[in-house]
């Protein structure tokens, strides 16, 4: 599988997915739902990867998409005008496509994988608490519940289906896209979700930068020394890793 065709496959699925989640009055008030392009092709690593993958996981995958964009659209409540009518509909927004999720697993008879799926939603809601609340987290704990924040539904998706050894490479680069976008917005002046919230990352600003390249680094030699991953796949994710180097971002910005 070409680069050309990986990239056509993405699009394919987030077409897909954005239609799981039409609802007109919705997307009036709230706009086109939030599907994140990199979370996509990490959570379908092993389809372009040329795994086997059949109709049932292709349904649990999109199902995974789902849950992401619900989580997307409560977030984007704010909470100082939560009452507004706008902002009630961006809750049955995230509440609608919560229930799609489900819809389409159930129609699967995947009960068990609603449950995996379902654990981990609340283990993202736990971790997202540890930025609203008073307690002294170190930055190893809080990079810690911000790769599981981005990536636990993806990691629960593919252990479910024995694709055990793409764990690694998808809660890597997510936490490195997170912690890329965080920074370059933050300095930027930017909202941000994670930082804006954390003295410990305000405070610990060089570390972060070091962390982030520590990251990249040993993601990107372990990409290429795989012998799990096809050419092809291995070029796309470092393109996706490595496209725009955290200076260039930031000078972008």
């Amino acid at each position: 599988m070409n680069e050309a065709l990986i990239l056509q496959h993405v699009e394919t699925y987030k077409k897909n997915i954005l239609m799981q989640l039409q609802q007109s009055t919705l997307q009036k008030y709230t706009g086109i739902p939030v599907v994140d392009e990199d979370r996509l092709f990490f959570t379908i690593l092993p389809f372009l990867n040329e795994e086997d993958w059949d109709n049932s996981v292709e349904v649990s995958a999109i199902a995974v998409s789902l849950i992401f964009s619900a989580l997307a659209a409560h977030d984007l409540v704010k909470e100082e005008n939560a009452t507004a009518k706008s902002q009630q509909l961006q809750v049955l927004a995230g509440d609608y496509y919560s229930g799609r999720y489900y819809q389409l697993l159930a129609s699967e008879n995947k009960i068990d994988l609603i449950q995996l799926l379902s654990n981990s939603v609340a283990i993202i809601t736990e971790h997202k608490s540890r930025f609203y609340d008073l307690e002294d987290y170190t930055l190893e704990e809080l990079i810690q519940s911000i790769q599981l924040i981005e990536c636990k539904p993806i990691e629960r998706f593919l252990e479910y289906y024995a694709y055990h050894e793409y764990v690694y490479i998808m809660n890597e680069a997510l936490l490195l896209a997170a912690l890329k976008k965080e920074l370059v917005a933050f300095e930027n002046n930017e909202k941000t979700f994670y930082i804006s919230k954390s003295k410990i990352f305000q405070s610990n600003m060089d570390t972060l930068r070091l962390e982030i390249e520590k990251i990249e680094l040993t993601l990107v030699q372990d990409v290429r020394s795989s012998d799990l991953l096809n050419e092809s796949l291995k070029d796309a994710i470092l393109e996706r890793v490595s496209n725009h180097s955290l200076e260039n971002q930031l000078r972008e910005g």
